[in-house]
């Protein structure tokens, strides 16, 4: 059983990630903007960060739950993920990522992705351990808990 001490809150585990965003990382559109894999990636990235602060220890990614692109991201704008352990269960975490592209010339900034992750916290021999506990402590935080509790009812359901 893992003690009080390794109690964790969202904050505790918060993971950013940021890169500007280069021509070989776009389409070949006729408006090029960045292929959904690279954001994907920088997103698997960022969370696996935040889960691996979270358990103390090596993770691997189970599932990327939801990833809805609500916007394109240009060729020259630099994309900051920032990622969060949302709710934990005996051996599984829920992370979400925020995906935001900010246009360096304007300063103009835009959240353009949200992502929900599920990841295993792996012992020493690569099996599944206990992940610490997480303690909800603002509004917001217990908010992304119910969401995150909600989701993790619908899928074990199998919806």
């Amino acid at each position: 059983m893992t003690s009080p001490a390794a109690t964790r809150t969202p904050r505790d585990s918060e993971a950013i990630v940021a890169d500007l965003m280069m021509p070989h990382q776009a389409n070949g559109l006729k408006q090029p903007s960045v292929f959904g894999g690279v954001i994907m990636g920088m997103v698997d990235r960022c969370a696996a960060l935040a889960a691996m602060r979270h358990s103390g220890g090596q993770v691997t990614t189970l599932s990327i739950d939801r990833i809805l692109f609500k916007e394109p991201i240009r060729v020259g704008e630099m994309v900051e993920i920032r990622s969060r352990v949302v709710f934990v269960g005996r051996t599984s975490m829920a992370v979400v990522a925020q995906v935001y592209a900010e246009n360096m010339s304007t300063g103009v900034r835009r959240h353009t992705n949200e992502c929900w992750l599920t990841f295993v916290h792996l012992d020493e021999h690569g099996q599944p351990a206990t992940v610490p506990p997480l303690k909800v402590e603002t509004a917001e935080d217990r908010h992304m808990h119910d969401l995150a509790a909600k989701r993790r009812e619908q899928a074990l359901a199998g919806g």
